[in-house]
């Protein structure tokens, strides 16, 4: 335990440099380009300029961000429970080699048990988590409201909710479009998660799109641990996150494992080839970070529905021995 309370350590003073880091000067897009492009950018756009408040600014090098790495891919299993499930995943990973990342963190002990936890996967809808932080961040920095209309006149609010509960596509994207994909990778990449991308390219019409889609399941999870440790947003919005999470309204994936003595605030990812399920299992007033990230499908709905079932069983298992 010793020494995953170090590796967090080490891990909150490195996410210490990159928040000043990210205090750089935070520019949405002008009203000029908030009037161009088709469509498909048709939401209000700010007109003003944010920065990310700070006394000075610095600039991370390289063997930080190794270090940063290198703790988030850490697992560190103290415990006869945590063996269990480490051997669970083991067998999981034989039957479905290459297919599986996976982390789970007990907030309570520091344990943490981990299989390709650095491994980059399609994030599908995991992105939302990322994007919903930096809408939130502009929140808490006054530049946006969740009362804010959108253009057809529903709010942010009503956007996010939709984002997060029933993942939709279409709000998601018109909120990436209000603040930028290029601002939300350059933002995440300034609080740290070096991995996680959207890979934004400019078309003529002056807008930024999104690429592909990449994070990786040690990410996903600390996000979901600093959402949680209140470490990420203001209190307000922290709630408002976890709230949102804890209203998901899609169950297909690690909730098919799960019983009912927990609950699992949390967000999927879904594409033909793709499921993933990331969130915070909660049982007896005890908490877990969890995140796990599954590709490589010809049916992913149907087809990783027995690992969903196998590894949830492995965690039932573990939490029942806590």
């Amino acid at each position: 335990m010793k020494n995953r309370k170090k590796l967090k350590k080490k891990y909150a003073l490195f996410l210490s440099t990159m928040f000043l880091a990210g205090c750089v000067t935070f520019l949405l897009w002008d009203s000029a380009n908030s009037q161009e492009g088709d469509s498909s950018a048709s939401a209000q756009t700010l007109t003003t300029d944010v920065t990310y408040a700070g006394d000075e600014v610095l600039k991370a090098n390289d063997s930080s961000i190794a270090e940063a790495n290198a703790i988030l891919q850490s697992s560190t299993i103290m415990t006869t429970a945590g063996e269990d499930l480490a051997a669970d995943l083991d067998e999981l990973n034989a039957a479905y080699p290459s297919q599986l990342g996976f982390v789970l963190i007990n907030e309570q002990t520091g344990e943490a048990v981990t299989t390709n936890a650095s491994r980059v996967f399609t994030s599908a809808s995991l992105y939302k988590l990322f994007l919903t932080y930096a809408i939130l961040e502009q929140v808490d920095a006054g530049a946006l409201s969740l009362q804010d209309q959108m253009a057809d006149g529903a709010t942010i609010d009503d956007y996010l909710t939709s984002t997060i509960t029933v993942s939709d596509n279409e709000t998601a994207k018109e909120l990436a479009y209000l603040i930028g994909w290029d601002n939300i990778e350059t933002f995440i990449h300034d609080q740290g998660f070096v991995s996680t991308s959207f890979n934004p390219y400019l078309e003529s019409d002056g807008v930024y799109y999104n690429g592909d889609l990449e994070t990786t399941p040690a990410e996903v999870a600390f996000l979901l641990e600093r959402l949680l440790d209140g470490e990420l947003l203001s209190e307000s919005s922290t709630e408002y996150f976890l709230g949102l999470l804890g209203d998901q309204q899609l169950v297909y994936a690690l909730n098919i494992g799960l019983t009912d003595e927990v609950t699992f605030a949390h967000k999927t990812g879904l594409l033909t080839d793709v499921s993933h399920d990331a969130g915070i299992l909660s049982m007896d007033g005890q908490n877990y970070i969890v995140a796990v990230l599954t590709d490589g499908w010809l049916n992913a709905t149907d087809d990783a529905t027995p690992v969903f079932e196998g590894i949830g069983s492995a965690v039932m298992t573990y939490l029942y021995a806590q």
